[in-house]
């Protein structure tokens, strides 16, 4: 995960469509006018001006989510067998 700057930079990413977590459990998306803040089931919104305000000390990082694959796993899935 790429670590942000600050608020700004956070704030810059989320309005070109970015996903950003706080922890890497937790994502911050922006809808409209609203940033809304998802975790472990629950979920609220705020204005952008008052995200701004209570998380301008937090640090961001840029949320990817990875895809690990096992090839061993997928390899012994897919092989083929003659009978």
């Amino acid at each position: 995960m790429e670590l942000l700057r600050d608020i700004n930079e956070a704030v810059s990413y989320l309005e070109q469509g970015d996903v950003l977590t706080a922890n890497g459990k937790d994502i911050f998306v922006i809808k409209g006018d609203k940033v809304f803040h998802y975790e472990e089931g629950s979920r609220f919104s705020l204005n952008l001006k008052d995200f701004v305000e209570l998380y301008k000390k937090n640090r961001f990082y840029l949320y990817e989510e990875s895809v690990e694959i096992d090839e061993t796993k997928d390899e012994a899935y897919y092989r083929y067998y003659r009978k």
